[in-house]
């Protein structure tokens, strides 16, 4: 995608007019890693929203708010007893990538790699869009399809709410890659409520070796009200075999990525578990 002009606003105000006023010839920009995935030549201005303070971490209440033009890097670093986001984003590309890509610029427009759409749909994160006020919208809402059909009117995401985990809460991710570097064949990512030894509630998501990030409810069924042990996780990792279509990835066929999702599968249920079993607060 070629950019033809700058514009930098001095506010969220400023900035969606501006977009509303350009319309397809405008692009709101922070990182800018995704620019040479974008196939269209009509050059466009570039709004730049990296002056308007959405780059910040914050505990407030029951969520941790990232704003959407907070770098990879620094999901990565934050730490927090009640926090897991850092697992998957130490896993994203490289280094240098993770210092300029945000996590807004992950889940505005989705591209059939992206890692943070899964771990939010398994979070039941809540996205923040401002539209002259700001109103929220979850998870599933946001990722139902391509989220850039939410921003074609000059409409900005300000921030993404992590919901803070719970004592009983324990959350697993899984990213197979052919190197660190390389993008997903499969992200995998799994948020299980214990009650004792039984599976209270789940939410488990997958992406990358299907067409759009999504949620396993197949997977989700055969875990809520059972006991969090291996065999149970076995099973409900052959229901995720079933539960999408697996696609054909860098040569590999959709039955060995059906496999390959299985197998992630079982060890993001078996991290979550362990995890959720150290949990003392």
């Amino acid at each position: 995608m070629k950019l033809s002009e700058f514009i930098h606003p001095g506010s969220l105000a400023e900035a969606r007019k501006a977009l509303r006023g350009l319309g397809p010839k405008g692009l709101p920009l922070a990182g800018g890693t995704a620019l040479h995935f974008m196939q269209s030549k009509t050059p466009v201005t570039a709004v730049d929203l990296t002056g308007l303070g959405l780059s910040y971490i914050r505990r407030k209440g029951g969520f941790f708010s990232i704003g959407a033009a907070t770098p990879i890097s620094d999901i990565q670093r934050y730490r927090s007893p009640r926090w897991a986001m850092h697992e998957i984003c130490r896993r994203i590309s490289t280094h240098q990538i993770r210092n300029v890509s945000t996590i807004g610029g992950n889940i505005c427009r989705v591209f059939p790699w992206a890692d943070l759409p899964v771990v939010l749909l398994a979070m039941n994160a809540r996205m923040v869009i401002y539209s002259g006020k700001e109103s929220e919208m979850g998870a599933d809402e946001f990722f139902s399809s391509q989220p850039a059909r939410l921003f074609r009117g000059g409409d900005l995401l300000t921030s993404v709410k992590i919901p803070v985990l719970k004592a009983q809460h324990g959350f697993g991710s899984v990213k197979a890659a052919r190197n660190a570097a390389a993008f997903s064949l499969v992200t995998i990512a799994a948020l299980l409520e214990l009650d004792g030894t039984t599976i209270k509630s789940a939410r488990v998501a997958a992406g990358s070796a299907i067409p759009f990030p999504k949620r396993l409810h197949e997977v989700e069924a055969a875990l809520v009200g059972r006991e969090a042990v291996t065999d149970v996780f076995k099973k409900a990792a052959a229901a995720g075999g079933t539960a999408a279509k697996w696609n054909v990835r860098e040569g590999m066929s959709a039955d060995y990525m059906r496999q390959l999702a299985e197998v992630s599968l079982l060890d993001a249920l078996e991290r979550a578990a362990e995890f959720a079993r150290g949990r003392v607060n």
